[in-house]
């Protein structure tokens, strides 16, 4: 992967969850936004442990 690559698959990933959040936040449900925030904090993870696994290509 790319740190092209890398970077897009990061930005996709905030920005999805970002929305989320937001969205529960206008709407007043905190609950759903530190959920939210929770999935965004076990995906960020998972990425780190792949690119652990798999070095990056300029």
């Amino acid at each position: 992967m790319t740190r092209d690559q890398v970077a897009t698959a990061l930005r996709r990933l905030a920005a999805s969850q970002v929305e989320d959040i937001e969205r529960a936040v206008k709407d007043g449900h905190k609950t759903i936004a530190l959920n939210e925030l929770a999935d965004l904090n076990r995906q960020l993870k998972a990425f780190a442990a792949a690119l652990k696994k798999a070095p990056i290509r300029a």
